[in-house]
């Protein structure tokens, strides 16, 4: 990865800092790139990622309201790490949040999630980093008062 890395740097330095997506997919159809080989050069196998890409991004849209919260809007479906590891796919998510053993895996992947945001942030704002500090500690209570009911019933 330490060449793409490079090629892409030079890229960016040559378009003065800004690095383009269209100017990555030109500069990969030369099959001697070193990026060529990151990319599906048959159309009709990329236009059925596209569609799947695509209905990823459908299936994420979609939005319910909860009866006892009549403000809050979350998603329809849920992807989990164990189905994406295992071929994708989503889940309703009130499947998953009225399954303990899913919604600790949910809450899981929350808590990495905010982790990866919280270093990112540390970089611009201290202030947002800890906000997010905050959150992680309230998901890790919540979760761990969700571990202490699944263990009494």
């Amino acid at each position: 990865m330490n060449e793409e890395k490079k090629f892409l740097e030079s890229l960016a330095r040559k378009n003065g800092g800004i690095l383009k997506v269209d100017d990555v997919i030109e500069a990969a159809k030369d099959e001697s790139c070193v990026l060529h080989s990151h990319f599906e050069w048959d159309d009709t196998e990329a236009a059925k990622s596209f569609r799947k890409e695509q209905a990823r991004t459908l299936i994420q849209r979609c939005r319910i309201t909860l009866a006892d919260r009549p403000t809050t809007h979350i998603r329809l479906f849920t992807s989990l790490p164990s189905d994406r590891e295992n071929g994708g796919g989503y889940r309703l998510t009130s499947t998953v949040l009225n399954d303990e053993q899913m919604k600790l895996e949910l809450i899981h992947d929350i808590e990495l999630t905010i982790a990866r945001w919280r270093l990112k942030l540390h970089l611009l704002d201290d202030e947002l980093g800890e906000l997010l500090l905050a959150m992680e500690e309230t998901i890790k209570t919540r979760k761990e008062e969700s571990i202490q009911q699944q263990m009494v019933a």
